[in-house]
């Protein structure tokens, strides 16, 4: 995961909101970046009027303190239980084919 900061400006202020980068943005310097931690600090235009999203295109130089964080695997240790294997059967064919049948009247 590549993840870095940006600065927003508030009406309180400015905000600083650590975002994951996702990938290259649609126009050329612009990735695609979603705030971390739940936050919802972009405003999207629909068909109903504003929104609040976490996903928006940003410009590559205003993204600070870029990180790669390497993901790890979890580790899932799973138990089997021994289980008892059962001899195996005698196999009737053979033991058939191989009879002697010599006794046998034709």
């Amino acid at each position: 995961m590549i993840t870095g900061e940006i600065t927003i400006s508030t009406c309180y202020g400015e905000a600083i909101i650590p975002v994951e980068i996702l990938d290259k943005g649609p126009r050329s310097g612009t990735v695609w970046v979603r705030a971390l931690n739940n936050l919802n600090p972009f405003t999207r235009m629909s068909h109903g009027g504003p929104c609040q999203d976490n996903t928006a295109v940003w410009s590559i130089p205003n993204v600070r303190n870029v990180q790669v964080i390497p993901e790890e695997e979890p580790k899932v240790l799973v138990e089997l239980p021994q289980v008892e294997q059962p001899e195996p059967a005698p196999d009737w064919f053979l033991e058939i084919a191989y009879e002697d049948r010599s006794y046998v009247d034709d």
